[in-house]
């Protein structure tokens, strides 16, 4: 005896509740071709089978991978869509995307204690650190965060607050050379050079990418924004100076 077994079908209330989407994107999809149900009930409400689903699932998956909506039919219509390198290239864009929010985790936990170690945060500092995060997501890659953060795990609280103070005390020697009229190629200007360099180093891991994303943050910000205030255009434009004559040497 033959045991006929009904397929599941879905209504599409029940479809848009399933996947997350709403009825009236599936009104849409059906209106313009790319999800038209096998089947309608006696009432004549659509009936989506398993075939529709999969096909819903080819569509959001070519939706999601950025082809325009008007395409994806017609994509779908010719053949040739490869469910196994749609499932890769979908696991790869999340782990991107995952790395990428891993970031932002580590750096709004870096905020919030900042934030929590101020007995008051004002509201300057706290647009501040909003604009310290865009400035990071504006300039510097994914990839260079991470190997930012890893450097500063690295580097430990003791290590992070040292570096802050060898670069105080620098730019304030640097300061004093400069109002002094130092030239440029002086021997003690050479020595301070060396050790700004140094420092520059220490933050890029010697990364000529991560140099880069840098240098283009101060080219566009200037040296004063860029800097949070620790150092002005013209001691920048000083020590420039004096880096140059180093490196000619």
């Amino acid at each position: 005896m033959r045991v006929i077994v009904e397929e599941k079908s879905w209504k599409i209330g029940e479809l848009a509740g399933a996947t997350g989407l709403t009825v009236r994107t599936l009104h849409h999809y059906d209106e313009m071709g790319l999800l038209v149900p096998m089947r309608r009930s006696s009432a004549g409400h659509r009936l989506y089978s398993e075939a529709d689903v999969r096909r819903l699932y080819r569509v959001l998956v070519l939706r999601h991978l950025g082809f325009p909506l008007q395409d994806i039919a017609d994509y779908l219509e010719r053949g040739g869509f490869d469910l196994r390198a749609a499932l890769r290239r979908q696991l790869d864009e999340l782990e991107r995307h995952l790395h990428a929010q891993e970031e932002l985790r580590g750096r709004l936990i870096r905020i919030v204690e900042a934030v929590e170690a101020a007995e008051e945060p004002s509201v300057e500092q706290l647009i501040d650190n909003m604009e310290a995060m865009m400035d990071v997501e504006k300039y510097y890659t994914p990839e260079q965060l991470s190997q930012l953060d890893e450097r500063r795990k690295q580097l430990g609280d003791e290590g992070i607050e040292r570096s802050q103070r060898d670069w105080a005390e620098l730019i304030a020697d640097v300061q004093r050379e400069r109002e002094a009229g130092t030239d440029p190629g002086d021997p003690r200007m050479q020595e301070l050079a060396g050790r700004w360099q140094g420092l520059i180093d220490a933050f890029t891991g010697g990364d000529p990418g991560i140099f880069n994303s840098l240098q283009s943050m101060y080219d566009d910000q200037g040296p004063e924004k860029a800097s949070r205030g620790m150092v002005d255009p013209e001691a920048m434009s000083y020590m420039h100076r004096a880096i140059e004559i180093r490196n000619s040497k």
